[in-house]
């Protein structure tokens, strides 16, 4: 009749996966996209001239992250990074530079740099929306720069290289690379290119003098491709970037942008026009992975406004925070620093808003990157302890009685392979952060109530102390985190 039937593993073999665990093989699961096997991740997207803020830290950490989660479940997976270059917000920039007298080689470290092109930014966009004269003035600057006038282009190459400077730190700090850095310098002009190509074929119209996509009769939005004055835009810069991202790194399966959640209607109307312009080069190759803002008490950022959080900036308060609390080394406080700004970022579904916490991102009793890390090095110090013990599997062992917080222990423990690969197949490495916070309760609990060393069934709980270590420490490499020994 109906009803549910149930199913219980033996423990010998949720012993035997215990076992296989902590000899770090975990058997993962492939989960490709196509048959090439090959992915792209689209990531970060910090724009020259201005500062790497919290919102580009969530992208880079949510990037970062599903790299490694589909690397690890079989794909050969390109790291890309799609970097505005050009645009009214360089010009701002540049005419708040010209404007200010100041001669740019006279500024020696970057950090002077990088203030000082935040200050130049927020003084032309100050101008750009109050003077009238200076609009027209940022505007020509704009169309400069888009046709390389020999006049702006040496400072623009010099405070352009400032930025990437600034954000190869950055990058590093936070143990990301890239294998292609795209530029809209490179594909502004191929954009305006394929827009008219599109234009002639009917896809794209002339509206006012611009051309745009009429969304309508697909349920999409209009968006303009080409502008009155003939410059692309974001959209149109896109169907040429979409060009070179898959067909220079050979076949891709998909590619997929990580970008924030305003941007839904641009990638819907894009992928649309790309998939009108070559059906079987685009059809269901790109996805658009689409996050929530990050919040501080001060509400929502803009860098337009000149209020901008930095994310560096928010990195060393964490750190500031953790030294204060923990009265720690530097290099303690660095990792952990950078790790419980990635996990806060990473606990929460992509989809949703974060209301960043500084003193919950750093709690050793909460869901948080320095719990996992405490609990790591927890079974890390017993098993250093335990010594030369070697590790077996022993099915005879399970006969002898195992207590409930182990049961519970093996069974969670036994779940990580299928947890990983929900998270790459939905993109949420959200599902693995509540699995290992999970498990890190499972495991203190079981610690705290029961000798390991010692014991009787001392094989068995160093077995799972084992399994437990390195299930947290994969399970953190894959969120882009890094353990450590001792705390």
């Amino acid at each position: 009749g109906p009803g549910f039937i149930n199913f219980w593993l033996k423990e010998e073999v949720l012993l035997k996966i215990a076992f296989s665990f902590a000899k770090e093989r975990f058997g993962f699961p492939r989960l490709f996209f196509g048959k090439n096997h090959r992915v792209m991740v689209e990531f970060a997207h910090p724009n020259t001239h201005k500062l790497f803020h919290i919102g580009h830290l969530r992208n880079i950490t949510l990037g970062e992250s599903l790299v490694r989660i589909l690397e690890t479940l079989g794909n050969k997976v390109i790291r890309a990074n799609y970097q505005g270059d050009v645009g009214l917000h360089i010009a701002k920039c540049l005419y708040g530079i010209l404007k200010s007298g100041q001669d740019p080689h006279a500024l020696k470290t970057l950090p002077e740099k990088i203030e000082f092109l935040g200050k130049m930014y927020v003084e032309g966009s100050k101008a750009y929306k109050e003077d009238k004269r200076a609009q027209e003035e940022i505007l020509l600057l704009n169309k400069k720069i888009y046709r390389g006038d020999p006049k702006i282009r040496q400072l623009w190459e010099i405070t352009r290289g400032w930025s990437l400077e600034y954000f190869a730190k950055i990058y590093k700090r936070l143990d990301t690379r890239f294998d292609r850095l795209f530029f809209e310098s490179e594909v502004a002009q191929r954009g305006v290119e394929i827009a008219k190509e599109a234009l002639r074929r009917g896809i794209l119209a002339k509206s006012q003098g611009a051309i745009v996509f009429e969304g309508k009769k697909y349920g999409l939005d209009t968006r303009v491709f080409i502008t009155r004055e003939g410059n692309p835009t974001y959209e149109a810069k896109e169907l040429a970037l979409a060009e070179l991202e898959l067909s220079e790194f050979g076949d891709l399966d998909k590619c997929i942008h990580v970008v924030a959640n305003e941007q839904i209607s641009f990638f819907k109307v894009t992928f649309k026009v790309e998939e009108l312009l070559d059906p079987a080069r685009y059809q269901d190759r790109q996805y658009h992975l689409a996050y929530g803002y990050v919040r501080l008490s001060e509400g929502r950022m803009s860098s337009r406004e000149g209020t901008v959080i930095e994310g560096n900036w928010l990195i060393d308060e964490v750190k500031k925070k953790i030294k204060e609390t923990f009265k720690t080394e530097e290099k303690v406080a660095e990792t952990t620093a950078v790790a419980s700004v990635k996990y806060s970022m990473l606990k929460v579904d992509p989809r949703s808003d974060i209301l960043f916490d500084i003193k919950e991102s750093i709690s050793i009793e909460g869901n948080s990157a320095p719990y996992l890390q405490y609990t790591y090095a927890r079974a890390r110090s017993v098993l250093e302890k335990a010594g030369e013990k070697k590790l077996a599997y022993d099915a005879k062992a399970a006969s002898s009685g195992i207590e409930k917080e182990e049961l519970s222990l093996l069974r969670t423990i036994y779940r990580f392979p299928e947890v990983v690969f929900e998270a790459g197949k939905n993109y949420a490495p959200s599902l693995l952060c509540n699995f290992l916070f999970d498990l890190a309760q499972k495991y203190n609990t079981f610690y705290n109530k029961h000798r390991i060393i010692g014991s009787e069934n001392e094989q068995i709980r160093l077995l799972i102390t084992a399994a437990t270590a390195q299930t947290i420490a994969k399970g953190l490499y894959l969120l882009g985190i890094k353990t450590l020994e001792r705390m």
